[in-house]
């Protein structure tokens, strides 16, 4: 399986510019999203159906499926879309420098996607976290998919550089935690200041780290 195949770019950070039917298809995927995490926000995720789902967003079920595959899928639109942004320089990785010091850098740049805390990425991606953090069928599903992507950030690195198995392991499974680390503090942070930076703080972990 590919990295595009495991790290889907969402309809919602185009190539190109959309026609028509694409953008129809972007808004009815945006407002199912919107209307799981309301949902899920006020009645738990265990306690909300797809259909009721479907209903309050104005599609029928079929419809419904045809966007994601899952209710728990539905709510994590954005952070599936993180991730995509995340993995959009994996192609780019530095290859004479460490292996975790790509990744870490390739991270890095990624990461200036979300410097703006007041922009609809930022806020779509916090509201979805806050949420994570009181669902365990959220996480569930999240360490589920964290097993084949981190296979994938493996073979991606591999193909890069020319290090042993262990190195390569060691500088995905490193790398991995510092942007979780980042990106949970960055989340807890928010509740009381708005203007956190993920990306500031994505530095202060790198520097963290190497202490």
């Amino acid at each position: 399986m590919t990295r595009l195949e495991v790290f889907p770019v969402p309809s919602d950070l185009p190539v190109g510019p959309l026609g028509l039917r694409e953008r129809r298809r972007e808004q009815t995927n945006v407002e199912i999203s919107e209307t799981a995490l309301t949902l899920f926000e006020s009645k738990g995720v265990e306690a909300t159906t797809v259909g009721e789902i479907a209903q309050a967003a104005g599609v029928s079920q079929r419809t419904f499926f045809r966007y994601f595959a899952t209710k728990e899928e539905a709510a994590l639109r954005d952070h599936w879309a993180f991730e995509a942004v995340v993995a959009s320089r994996l192609d780019q990785l530095d290859a004479t420098v460490s292996p975790r010091l790509a990744l870490e850098t390739s991270f890095a740049d990624a990461l200036v996607t979300y410097a703006d805390s007041s922009s609809t990425p930022c806020r779509r991606l916090l509201r979805v976290n806050r949420l994570i953090k009181k669902e365990p069928a959220l996480r569930a599903v999240l360490a589920r998919e964290s097993v084949r992507r981190t296979a994938v950030l493996v073979d991606v690195v591999s193909t890069t550089f020319d290090c042993s198995d262990l190195q390569i392991r060691l500088a995905v499974d490193v790398s991995v935690a510092i942007l979780r680390a980042a990106l949970e503090t960055w989340v807890d942070r928010s509740s009381s200041d708005e203007t956190a930076s993920l990306p500031e703080i994505y530095s202060s972990a790198r520097g963290l780290a190497r202490a």
